[in-house]
């Protein structure tokens, strides 16, 4: 049986992505991270609350879709699940590239 050799380093999320506060059980949009914190606010919108980063972990698809009320827009639903599937992956190339395709989608398909 193979054991861990040490303490694994930990990992620090990224500003936009989506994680579970496992203290709270609630899933929060990180806002900023410094100072041994994470600073989380709801996806929806809210107060943000803070968390230290060993209380936190990547939020899955399930965690994701019992926060999020499903829109009525397949495409805006599926760009904001890309973009947060990107962060979590720390591919923030893509993110930025997804945050950019929602406001055009945004700006032609609902204005």
């Amino acid at each position: 049986m193979n054991k861990p050799s040490g303490p694994q380093p930990q990992r620090t999320p990224a500003v936009g992505e989506l994680v579970v506060d496992a203290r709270r059980e609630r899933v929060g949009e990180v806002t900023g991270t410094g100072e041994g914190r994470v600073w989380l606010r709801p996806p929806a919108g809210g107060d943000v609350w803070e968390a230290l980063p060993c209380d936190v972990r990547p939020a899955t698809e399930q965690d994701t879709r019992s926060v999020y009320r499903p829109s009525r827009c397949v495409q805006c639903r599926e760009i904001k699940r890309k973009r947060s599937l990107a962060l979590g992956a720390g591919d923030l190339k893509t993110a930025v590239e997804l945050t950019e395709a929602m406001g055009v989608h945004l700006r032609v398909a609902h204005s």
